[in-house]
C-alpha cells in the first residue's frame, strides 16, 4: 500500500499585460488597448471516496496548474489558467513543508471534500490600465505574478468507524469477508494481508458501518517489526476496535501453560504495542473476541478463558468467523458501542504563516503609494 508520498505542486503564473496601441482605418493614432493577461490556475486537492492509496503518486512528482494567457490587442484579456484538482484517498492529511518543518494544513475525511494548496498568480495589467489626461500614450504594462509553488506531504489514513486487530493468522480478514464481503485474500499463514482492507458492512435501515482490517501487527510492531509500524497510523481514524484473538496461536500444549494464559498472552501483545505506539490509541473503546470457537480445543477451554479475562477486568466474547456462530452478539454489541462513540478522530490543522518580501508582497501600490512596472516601447513611439 503507497499511503505516503511527497509531492511538488505549482499553481500556474499569471499572464503578461500588453502593450498595443489602435492602429486602423479611420483611427491613425488610436490611443493604448492592451489587455490584461489571465490568472493562474490554481491546485486543490479533492477527497475521492474510489482511491484506496496513493499509488497514482508514484510515478510523477510534480503537479501543475495551467498558466494564464497574455492580454491581447483591442482590450482583450487572456484566458485564465485551468485550475488542477488532485484527487486522493479519504483519510489524506496535507502536510506543507517549510523551513524543515512539516505544518498539517488539511484533513480531508469527506467526499469531495477540497482543499485549495497553491494559488494561481494574478494577470497582469495592459497599457491601457495606465492611460490619463498626462499620459495619452503609456508604454506600461506589468507582468503577471508567479503561482505558488509549494512542497507537500501527503499521508493516508485510513478512515474507518471499526478497526479490526490483532495477531497475524487470528482470523481478521475472515471476519471482514463474512461482515461485508469484501473478498479479502484469506490463507492460513501469517501475513497473507500486505495492507489495510476496507469493507462495508449493509444493515436494516440502511445503515452502514465501515470496517478496516489492520494487517501485520505483532510484538514490536510499533518499532519497526513486521508490517505493523506502517498500519498502526490506520487505527488512529477509527472510532472503535475489534481486538480478535486466537488461543491457539503460538501455542504449545508440551509447553505446561493453559490454552487460556496463551488467550490472555496474545491479547497483551497487541496492547502493549497500543500504548507504546501512543496517540490514544490504548485509549480507544475495544471490544474483545476470541476467535475460531469452532475448533474443539477453543470451545472447550472458552469458560476458562472468560474466566481468566475476567480476573483482569476484560470481557470477551466468542465467535467463529468462518461458521458465523456468535456473529450477531458481535453486531449488536458494535452497534452499541458506535452510538456513544458518534464521531471519528479528526485531526486539527495549523496555518502557515507566510513570510513577505518586496518581491512578493500583493499590495505593494498600498504600502508604498506605487506599483512597480515594466517598460515596452514599441518602435515609432
Amino acid at each position: 500500500m503507497i499511503d505516503l508520498v511527497k509531492i511538488k505542486v505549482k499553481a500556474g503564473d499569471g499572464g503578461d499585460g500588453k502593450v498595443s496601441f489602435l492602429r486602423g482605418r479611420g483611427a491613425p493614432k488610436g490611443g493604448p488597448d492592451g489587455g490584461d493577461g489571465g490568472d493562474g490556475g490554481d491546485v486543490y486537492f479533492v477527497a475521492d471516496r474510489n482511491l484506496a492509496t496513493l499509488r497514482d503518486f508514484r510515478a510523477k512528482d510534480i503537479f501543475a496548474a495551467q498558466n494564464g494567457d497574455p492580454g491581447g490587442k483591442k482590450k482583450m484579456f487572456g484566458a485564465d489558467g485551468e485550475d488542477l484538482r488532485i484527487p486522493v484517498p479519504l483519510g489524506t492529511l496535507v502536510y506543507e513543508i517549510k523551513d524543515n518543518r512539516e505544518i498539517l494544513v488539511a484533513d480531508l475525511s469527506e467526499d469531495g471534500q477540497e482543499f485549495l494548496i497553491a494559488r494561481g498568480g494574478i494577470g497582469g495589467k495592459g497599457n491601457f490600465r495606465f492611460r490619463s489626461a498626462t499620459n495619452r500614450t503609456p508604454t506600461q504594462f506589468t507582468h503577471g505574478t508567479k503561482g505558488e509553488e509549494k512542497i507537500v506531504k501527503l499521508e493516508v489514513k485510513l478512515v474507518a468507524d471499526i478497526g479490526l486487530i490483532g495477531l497475524p493468522n487470528a482470523g481478521k480478514s475472515t471476519l471482514l469477508n463474512r461482515l461485508t464481503h469484501a473478498e479479502a485474500k484469506v490463507g492460513s499463514y501469517p501475513f497473507t494481508t500486505l495492507s489495510p482492507n476496507l469493507g462495508v458492512m449493509e444493515l436494516e435501515g440502511g445503515e452502514t458501518i465501515i470496517l478496516a482490517d489492520i494487517p501485520g501487527l505483532i510484538e514490536g510492531a510499533s518499532e519497526g517489526k513486521g508490517l505493523g509500524d506502517e498500519f498502526l497510523r490506520h487505527i488512529e481514524r477509527t472510532r472503535i476496535l475489534v481486538h480478535l484473538i486466537d488461543p491457539l496461536e503460538g501455542y504449545e500444549s508440551h509447553s505446561g501453560g493453559s490454552l487460556a494464559d496463551n488467550a490472555l498472552s496474545n491479547y497483551y501483545k497487541i496492547r502493549k504495542e497500543l500504548e507504546v505506539y501512543g496517540k490514544g490509541l490504548s485509549e480507544k473503546p475495544e471490544i474483545n473476541v476470541v476467535n475460531k470457537i469452532d475448533v474443539t480445543e477453543i470451545k472447550g477451554a472458552f469458560e476458562e478463558i472468560k474466566k481468566v479475562f475476567k480476573e483482569k477486568k476484560v470481557e470477551v466474547i466468542g465467535i467463529s468467523g468462518v461458521t458465523g456462530e456468535g456473529i450477531s452478539d458481535l453486531i449488536s454489541i458494535v452497534r452499541e458501542m458506535l452510538k456513544s462513540n458518534p464521531k471519528r478522530l479528526v485531526f486539527g490543522t495549523e496555518k502557515p504563516v507566510k513570510l513577505y518580501t518586496i518581491d512578493n508582497l500583493p499590495n505593494k501600490r498600498v504600502v508604498f503609494g506605487r506599483t512597480k512596472v515594466s517598460t515596452f516601447r514599441p518602435r515609432g513611439i
